[in-house]
C-alpha cells in the first residue's frame, strides 16, 4: 500500500477577525500553536483517496467542491473519494462567506485553499510504501451534552451553571469513542496518526485575542513532542453537534473541565495520552487494505424564516445596540432578503473504506444519536463519523430538539435550515451506501 502525508501552516495574520461566534473578535495577539492543514493520500491497487483536517471553523459547500475539484483534477482521483474536514475550531480564521456579524474574508480564505490544495498534492506525489492498522478506546473525561432537560418543560443548550437547580437532566450520552488509525513506513517507523473524537472545539470561553486550533491542535503539538516533529497528525470531529466540554450538571469547575481556562490544552494532553495508550496495541498490517468509496445526495427541503421572525428582527432593530450579540445576529439574517435561496438542500452523504475503517463524511454539526444510529446499523466493526466534511448546512438535530425549539433548530441559513426529517434520510441514505460497500 502506498500513503502520503503532509501539511500547511494556515494561520492567518495577527489583526485579522476570528468568526466563532456571534460577534466577530479582531486578533491582537500572536497565535496559540499553528494552524494546519494535514493531507493523507491512500493508494492500493488501482484505487485511491484523500483526506484532508484542516482547522477551519467551517466551510461553504461549494467551497469544499472547488477544492476537491481542483485536487481531482491534479491527481486524477475522483471527487467522491477526496474528502475534507474542518477541525471546527472556534478560533479559526474567517472563510469565504458571512458567519453571523463576521464578513468574509477572501484573503484568509485563499489561504485556506492553497494550504488545502497544496497538502494533499504534496501527500499524493510523495507516497511510500507503507501499513496501517486501527485501535478504539474511550475518552471521558472532556465532553458532556450540552442540551438539558429543564424543571420548566424546556430544552435549553449551555443553561445558567450557576442555578442547578432549574435543571433535569442532559438529553444524549457523548460518543466517547476516540478512533486510532496508525500508519507506518515499510520499516515499521511511525509516520502518522488519524484521530477521531467528538467534542466542540470552543474551549478557550471568552478569551478570544489570538488564532488557535483549540484542543485538536494541542493533541497535535503532545503527539508530536512524544515521537517528533516530522509526525502527522490529522483529526476528524465525531459528532459533536450537541457536545461541549462543560459539565452542566455537575459544575465541577470555574468554566470548563479541570478546573483551569486553559482548557484546550488541558484536552490535548489529556486525549493525547489517550491516543497513545490505545497505539501500544495496535498492530500495523502489512497487507494493502481495500480502498472504496462512493457518495450520494439526500434532497431536504429548506426552513424558511416566518413573518413572525420577521415582525421580532424589524423590532430588534429598532434599537440593535440595546441588544445582545445573538439577537443582532439573528435579527440581521432576518431582514435579509430570501429571493435567492433554493427551497431544496442538496445534501451529500460521503462513505469510504480504508481498511478495516468505514468513514462516513456527512456536511454539518452533527447530533450523536444520528452518528449512533449510523453505527449501530453498519456491518463494519470499525464506523467512524466525520462531520463537517465538505462543507456545512448547519445543525442536523434529532427529533426531540426539533419539538422543543431548542437553539440548534433555530431557523438561520447559518444555524439550522434543513427539514426536520434531515436526520432520517441521512441515517437512511448512510447505512445504504455502507452495506453497498461491504458487498463490494
Amino acid at each position: 500500500m502506498l500513503i502520503g502525508f503532509a501539511e500547511r501552516d494556515i494561520t492567518p495574520a495577527v489583526g485579522k477577525l476570528i468568526p466563532g461566534g456571534f460577534d466577530p473578535k479582531v486578533t491582537t495577539e500572536p497565535a496559540r500553536g499553528r494552524l494546519l492543514t494535514t493531507a493523507a493520500a491512500f493508494t492500493a491497487g488501482e484505487e485511491s483517496l484523500i483526506l484532508v483536517s484542516t482547522d477551519t471553523l467551517s466551510m461553504q459547500v461549494s467551497f469544499a467542491d472547488r477544492i476537491r475539484q481542483r485536487i481531482s483534477k491534479a491527481t486524477g482521483v475522483p471527487v467522491e473519494h477526496i474528502l475534507i474536514g474542518s477541525t471546527h475550531t472556534h478560533t479559526g480564521g474567517a472563510p469565504d462567506y458571512p458567519i453571523w456579524l463576521c464578513p468574509p474574508d477572501p484573503e484568509v480564505a485563499a489561504l485556506t485553499e492553497e494550504g488545502v490544495v497544496a497538502a494533499a498534492l504534496e501527500a499524493f506525489e510523495t507516497r511510500f510504501e507503507a501499513k496501517l492498522g486501527v485501535g478504539v478506546g474511550e475518552e471521558k473525561r472532556y465532553s458532556f451534552c450540552r442540551d438539558i432537560y429543564m424543571k420548566d418543560g424546556t430544552i435549553k443548550m449551555n443553561p445558567n451553571r450557576k442555578k442547578p437547580e432549574l435543571m433535569i437532566r442532559p438529553v444524549d450520552t457523548p460518543d466517547y469513542a476516540v478512533n486510532v488509525m496508525r500508519v507506518e513506513d515499510a520499516e515499521g517507523n511511525l509516520r502518522a496518526f488519524l484521530v477521531n473524537y467528538a467534542n466542540h472545539p470552543d474551549c478557550h470561553a471568552k478569551n478570544k485575542k489570538s488564532f488557535s486550533a483549540d484542543f485538536p491542535g494541542a493533541l497535535r503539538r503532545n503527539l508530536k513532542r512524544v515521537h517528533g516533529e516530522d509526525l502527522k497528525v490529522l483529526f476528524f470531529n465525531g459528532t459533536a453537534g450537541d457536545i461541549n466540554c462543560i459539565d452542566w450538571m455537575s459544575n465541577t469547575s470555574d468554566s470548563y473541565y479541570g478546573g483551569t481556562r486553559n482548557a484546550p490544552e488541558a484536552i490535548g494532553l489529556g486525549l493525547a495520552s489517550t491516543v497513545l495508550q490505545i497505539d501500544i496495541d495496535i498492530q500495523a498490517d502489512v497487507t494493502a487494505p481495500v480502498i472504496k468509496g462512493m457518495t450520494g445526495v439526500v434532497q431536504t427541503a429548506r426552513r424558511y424564516k416566518t413573518e413572525e421572525d420577521v415582525a421580532w428582527a424589524r423590532e430588534i432593530a429598532k434599537d440593535m445596540a440595546s441588544h445582545n450579540v445573538r439577537d443582532q445576529a439573528f435579527a440581521t439574517e432576518y431582514l435579509e432578503s430570501d429571493d435567492d435561496v433554493s427551497p431544496v438542500i442538496d445534501f451529500e452523504v460521503q462513505t469510504l473504506r480504508l481498511g478495516p475503517w468505514a468513514i462516513v463524511g456527512l456536511p454539518s454539526e452533527i447530533f450523536t444519536d444520528i452518528g449512533r444510529r449510523i453505527k449501530n446499523g453498519s456491518p463494519f466493526e470499525h464506523t467512524v463519523i466525520f462531520e463537517l466534511s465538505n462543507g456545512t448546512h448547519g445543525y442536523i438535530a434529532t427529533d426531540i430538539i426539533h419539538k422543543n425549539k431548542a437553539y440548534e433548530t433555530t431557523v438561520s441559513k447559518i444555524n439550522s435550515c434543513t427539514a426536520a426529517n434531515t436526520a432520517d434520510l441521512i441515517v437512511e441514505e448512510a447505512l445504504r451506501q455502507l452495506w453497498l460497500l461491504a458487498k463490494a
